[in-house]
Protein backbone atom coordinates (compact mmCIF):
# COMPACT_ATOMS: atom_id res chain seq x y z
CA UNK A 1 0.00 0.00 0.00
CA UNK A 2 2.67 2.34 1.05
CA UNK A 3 4.50 1.43 -1.95
CA UNK A 4 1.73 2.25 -4.31
CA UNK A 5 1.45 5.68 -2.67
CA UNK A 6 5.14 6.97 -2.96
CA UNK A 7 5.12 5.78 -6.31
CA UNK A 8 1.86 7.85 -7.34
CA UNK A 9 3.21 10.76 -5.91
CA UNK A 10 6.77 10.43 -7.68
CA UNK A 11 4.50 9.97 -10.64
CA UNK A 12 2.56 13.22 -9.88
CA UNK A 13 6.10 15.13 -9.26
CA UNK A 14 7.70 13.86 -12.32
CA UNK A 15 4.61 14.57 -14.52
CA UNK A 16 4.45 18.27 -12.75
CA UNK A 17 8.29 18.52 -13.39
CA UNK A 18 7.75 17.86 -17.05
CA UNK A 19 5.07 20.05 -17.64
CA UNK A 20 6.91 22.96 -15.56
CA UNK A 21 10.00 22.09 -18.44
CA UNK A 22 7.46 22.11 -21.07
CA UNK A 23 6.02 25.59 -20.18
CA UNK A 24 9.68 27.13 -19.95
CA UNK A 25 11.27 25.67 -23.02
CA UNK A 26 7.94 26.63 -25.17
CA UNK A 27 8.36 30.60 -23.34
CA UNK A 28 11.89 30.86 -24.46
CA UNK A 29 10.99 29.61 -28.22
CA UNK A 30 8.24 32.01 -27.98
CA UNK A 31 10.20 35.21 -26.78
CA UNK A 32 13.37 34.14 -28.92
CA UNK A 33 10.61 34.25 -32.24
CA UNK A 34 10.14 38.23 -31.00
CA UNK A 35 13.83 39.09 -29.90
CA UNK A 36 14.74 40.43 -33.18
CA UNK A 37 11.44 42.08 -34.18
CA UNK A 38 9.91 43.56 -31.35
CA UNK A 39 12.65 44.76 -29.14
CA UNK A 40 13.73 46.98 -32.18
CA UNK A 41 10.41 48.21 -32.16
CA UNK A 42 9.91 48.90 -28.94
CA UNK A 43 13.19 50.70 -28.52
CA UNK A 44 12.02 53.32 -31.12
CA UNK A 45 8.50 53.25 -30.03
CA UNK A 46 9.03 53.92 -26.13
CA UNK A 47 11.53 56.19 -26.74
CA UNK A 48 9.39 58.44 -28.68
CA UNK A 49 6.28 57.70 -27.15
CA UNK A 50 8.30 59.28 -23.96
CA UNK A 51 7.96 62.44 -25.28
CA UNK A 52 4.68 62.70 -23.93
CA UNK A 53 3.33 64.84 -27.41
CA UNK A 54 -0.19 63.39 -28.04
CA UNK A 55 0.21 62.58 -31.25
CA UNK A 56 3.00 60.64 -31.30
CA UNK A 57 1.72 58.18 -28.90
CA UNK A 58 -1.61 58.58 -31.18
CA UNK A 59 0.70 57.44 -34.32
CA UNK A 60 1.93 53.97 -32.68
CA UNK A 61 -1.75 52.94 -30.67
CA UNK A 62 -3.64 50.83 -33.06
CA UNK A 63 -6.87 52.29 -34.31
CA UNK A 64 -9.38 49.93 -32.09
CA UNK A 65 -7.06 51.22 -28.74
CA UNK A 66 -7.99 54.76 -30.04
CA UNK A 67 -11.71 54.05 -29.77
CA UNK A 68 -12.54 53.81 -26.76
CA UNK A 69 -10.89 56.97 -25.80
CA UNK A 70 -11.65 60.46 -25.97
CA UNK A 71 -9.40 62.44 -27.11
CA UNK A 72 -9.59 64.77 -23.85
CA UNK A 73 -9.34 61.78 -22.07
CA UNK A 74 -6.51 61.13 -23.90
CA UNK A 75 -4.68 64.31 -23.48
CA UNK A 76 -4.78 64.27 -19.68
CA UNK A 77 -3.31 60.89 -19.53
CA UNK A 78 -0.26 62.27 -21.55
CA UNK A 79 -0.34 65.31 -19.43
CA UNK A 80 -0.51 63.16 -16.23
CA UNK A 81 2.59 60.95 -17.88
CA UNK A 82 4.70 64.10 -19.03
CA UNK A 83 5.21 64.26 -14.90
CA UNK A 84 8.07 61.56 -15.76
CA UNK A 85 10.09 63.98 -17.20
CA UNK A 86 12.98 63.21 -19.97
CA UNK A 87 13.66 59.72 -20.46
CA UNK A 88 16.99 58.61 -19.20
CA UNK A 89 17.20 55.19 -20.21
CA UNK A 90 15.62 51.81 -20.55
CA UNK A 91 16.48 48.31 -18.34
CA UNK A 92 16.37 44.91 -19.60
CA UNK A 93 13.24 43.75 -21.72
CA UNK A 94 11.03 41.11 -20.24
CA UNK A 95 8.90 38.64 -22.66
CA UNK A 96 5.35 38.26 -20.59
CA UNK A 97 3.65 36.07 -23.31
CA UNK A 98 1.83 36.08 -26.80
CA UNK A 99 -1.42 35.10 -27.23
CA UNK A 100 -3.49 35.04 -30.61
CA UNK A 101 -6.84 36.58 -30.56
CA UNK A 102 -9.32 36.09 -32.84
CA UNK A 103 -12.22 38.98 -31.96
CA UNK A 104 -15.19 40.48 -33.08
CA UNK A 105 -14.25 44.68 -34.59
CA UNK A 106 -10.86 44.20 -36.19
CA UNK A 107 -8.82 43.23 -33.04
CA UNK A 108 -8.09 39.78 -34.16
CA UNK A 109 -4.14 39.24 -34.15
CA UNK A 110 -1.27 37.96 -32.49
CA UNK A 111 -0.19 39.84 -29.33
CA UNK A 112 3.00 40.09 -27.45
CA UNK A 113 3.67 41.68 -24.30
CA UNK A 114 6.32 43.02 -22.38
CA UNK A 115 7.39 44.71 -19.24
CA UNK A 116 10.07 47.36 -19.31
CA UNK A 117 11.78 49.24 -16.03
CA UNK A 118 12.15 52.31 -16.98
CA UNK A 119 14.61 55.84 -15.41
CA UNK A 120 12.74 59.07 -16.23
CA UNK A 121 14.00 62.15 -14.71
CA UNK A 122 11.87 62.60 -12.12
CA UNK A 123 11.71 58.83 -11.30
CA UNK A 124 11.53 55.07 -12.10
CA UNK A 125 8.72 53.27 -13.71
CA UNK A 126 7.56 50.08 -15.38
CA UNK A 127 5.85 49.97 -18.33
CA UNK A 128 4.42 47.05 -19.50
CA UNK A 129 3.15 47.41 -23.34
CA UNK A 130 1.35 45.30 -25.40
CA UNK A 131 1.82 45.10 -29.57
CA UNK A 132 -0.05 43.86 -32.00
CA UNK A 133 1.69 41.98 -34.80
CA UNK A 134 1.09 43.42 -37.97
CA UNK A 135 2.13 42.45 -41.16
CA UNK A 136 5.58 43.53 -40.98
CA UNK A 137 5.59 45.63 -37.87
CA UNK A 138 3.64 46.63 -34.74
CA UNK A 139 1.44 48.98 -33.10
CA UNK A 140 0.82 49.62 -29.89
CA UNK A 141 -2.59 48.16 -28.70
CA UNK A 142 -1.73 48.52 -24.77
CA UNK A 143 0.15 51.11 -23.13
CA UNK A 144 0.64 51.16 -19.18
CA UNK A 145 3.26 53.10 -16.78
CA UNK A 146 3.36 52.70 -12.94
CA UNK A 147 5.29 55.04 -11.03
CA UNK A 148 5.20 56.58 -7.59
CA UNK A 149 6.26 59.68 -9.09
CA UNK A 150 2.29 59.82 -10.99
CA UNK A 151 0.85 59.67 -7.42
CA UNK A 152 3.45 62.13 -5.69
Amino acid sequence: MLKKLLKGIGITILGMFILFAIIATWSNIKSSNYKETAIPYLDTALTDISSWELDVLKKYMTPSSLEGVSEEDLAKLVRAFSKMGKLKEFGKYEFTNVSSKAMAGGDSGTFVTYVVPAKYENGDATITVTLKEEQDSFSVYHFNLNSMTLIE
